[in-house]
């Protein structure tokens, strides 16, 4: 444990698990003919980072269609994503250099939160285990367990700070995935747990990559970043929370340019995000284009003032690092004149 916190910080490792942000479409049928569409209702809320709404959706999901695995996936997600927001572990990477928005005590988990997210995620695979009991080849059902493993992973990484049950519960995932990706070779959304599972323990440190292979653990961080940048642009169901993965690749690999070109693009689809733009300006600080990053930034800060696409629901702590960023810039792109 002491030499996994050592090595790979939950900070630096969060940047990865809170990426996984995204959702998967369930089986639409003549069920759905009529009334609200709970899913895509819910899907909308959850890229837009309104996850209480998202949650809500979510839940009235679950309650129509109790027998789909899917559901408990997306509810399970939505308490959890709603929880590490409110914990201040949903943010950008905008501002990592600010001290005054770094600073503070954090909240601590609320109990009965994280009740409910292992009791939707224990329905889940109970649900599950019953539908593979009838048929192992299910790959819907190996699908949404495989999603649900990589849930609790998140949980036990960012939340208990468990960091080795996280990596067995990705391991179990990872697993689920290829098997999935066996059973249906064209479905290739069932593979982003894999390239994630991969990707990650492609990147950890040597020393660290070395103790955890000899439990014969291992990961391709060159597999992992094709296997997401395949469901990025060949994917259907899980194609949004893939390309949140791979704008993080593109990041990681230095490749500011190309990572604000997905941020952009997430920000065009889901534009009451407010993270996707503040990541879109990051992106080209990054490159040295302080100009456009400054630009993007005052955009921002418009319409959180004015209320434009919900921006006013910025929390006060991230506006005043917003406003600090603006101020910085401003100044120091007036004494290069």
């Amino acid at each position: 444990m002491r030499s996994l916190r050592c090595s790979y910080s939950a900070r630096r490792f969060a940047v990865w698990i809170a990426a996984f942000s995204g959702l998967a479409l369930a089986d639409r049928g003549a069920a759905w003919a009529s009334g609200p569409d709970h899913l895509a209702i819910g899907q909308d809320h959850f890229f837009n980072h309104e996850y209480a709404l998202a949650v809500d959706s979510f839940r009235q999901f679950r309650e129509r269609d109790p027998t789909n695995p899917r559901a408990y996936v997306l509810l399970a997600k939505g308490l959890l994503y709603q929880e590490l927001d409110r914990l201040g572990m949903v943010s950008t990477s905008a501002f990592r250099d600010d001290a005054q928005y770094n600073a503070g005590d954090k909240p601590k988990p609320e109990e009965g939160a994280v009740a409910r997210i292992l009791a939707t995620l224990r329905e889940g695979q109970a649900l599950c285990k019953r539908r593979l009991e009838a048929d192992g080849n299910d790959f819907r059902a190996l699908n949404s367990m495989a999603q649900l493993h990589a849930i609790r992973a998140n949980h036990e990484f960012m939340v208990e700070k468990s960091y080795f049950k996280a990596l067995a519960n990705g391991r179990r995932g990872r697993a689920l995935s290829y098997r999935v990706g066996g059973l249906r070779p064209e479905f290739v959304d069932g593979l982003l747990v894999a390239g994630l599972d991969e990707y990650i323990l492609g990147s950890l440190p040597w020393a660290l990559r070395a103790l955890i292979a000899l439990s014969g653990y291992r990961g391709s961080k060159k597999r992992g970043g094709e296997l997401i940048t395949r469901v990025a642009t060949e994917g259907t169901e899980a194609r949004n929370e893939a390309r949140a993965l791979l704008a993080m690749v593109h990041q990681r690999e230095r490749r500011p340019l190309d990572a604000a070109k997905v941020f952009r693009a997430l920000a065009e689809d889901f534009p009451r995000a407010f993270t996707y733009p503040l990541e879109v300006a990051a992106m080209h600080m990054a490159a040295g284009q302080r100009r456009g990053a400054l630009e993007i930034f005052r955009e921002v800060e418009r319409k959180r003032a004015t209320g434009e696409d919900r921006f006013d629901r910025m929390p006060q702590r991230l506006a005043a690092a917003l406003a600090r960023r603006i101020e910085g810039l401003e100044r120091d792109l007036l004494k290069d004149r």
